[in-house]
């Protein structure tokens, strides 16, 4: 898999070969703290970013030069604002690299009118101590509640150059991570083996059993 060809849409571990698929809200906690659901259980989503923030860790180290692209789909009006959550998880913004794009070329089933598209941000030029990563994912967790903020909608993929490893946390109940090579993967396959999506697990065992 060469990252600079991977077209970026969910879902990640059914587009590639190589790749692992998280539990990352757990049924073990219910969701809600009443059976009206009324009332949202804060530790659901406690557990939700702890492993979240594990997985991310245990694939991304410190100094590993790294890339975010977060895109969002537009009628033509919505754009990416500079006030967007996202760049202000970023220390020292002005000194990375930022492109701005728009795509016709992802999830082509939903772009039916000429003014549609998929708008898209990637910051480069960054390690990944520079990013408040706790925070991002903590508002992509918190994106289909309204009642929970910060939120970021849209979707977010985190980029590792030098591992070849693509990280996306499809929403508050999982995570793809994928990558070009086998080896890459098999250190996070085995430390997070419980958290392994069950409906996936036989696929995924049978890459890196």
């Amino acid at each position: 898999m060469e990252l600079s060809k991977l077209k970026l849409e969910k879902p990640l571990f059914y587009n590639c070969n190589i790749g692992i698929r998280f539990e990352i809200g757990p049924e073990s906690i219910s969701l809600w703290k009443d059976s009206d659901h009324k009332y949202i259980n804060s530790k659901y989503f406690e557990e939700a970013l702890t492993r979240a923030l594990s997985i991310f860790h245990t694939v991304f180290d410190k100094d590993d030069s790294i890339s975010i692209t977060y895109q969002i789909y537009s009628d033509g009006r919505r754009k990416i604002r500079k006030g967007n959550y996202l760049f202000k998880q970023i220390d020292n913004l002005k000194s990375k690299k930022i492109e701005f794009s728009d795509h016709r070329d992802i999830y082509v089933d939903t772009i039916g009118f000429k003014r549609e598209c998929w708008r898209r941000v990637t910051i480069s030029n960054l390690t990944a101590s520079d990013v408040k990563v706790g925070n991002i994912l903590d508002a992509m967790i918190n994106t289909d509640f309204g009642i929970r903020q910060p939120s970021l909608p849209g979707e977010c993929f985190f980029i590792n150059h030098d591992k070849g490893i693509v990280l996306n946390l499809y929403d508050d109940r999982g995570m793809d991570v994928i990558a070009g090579n086998k080896k890459a993967l098999n250190a996070l396959y085995k430390k997070h083996n419980s958290w392994i999506l069950d409906y996936d697990r036989e696929k995924i065992d049978a890459v890196f059993k």
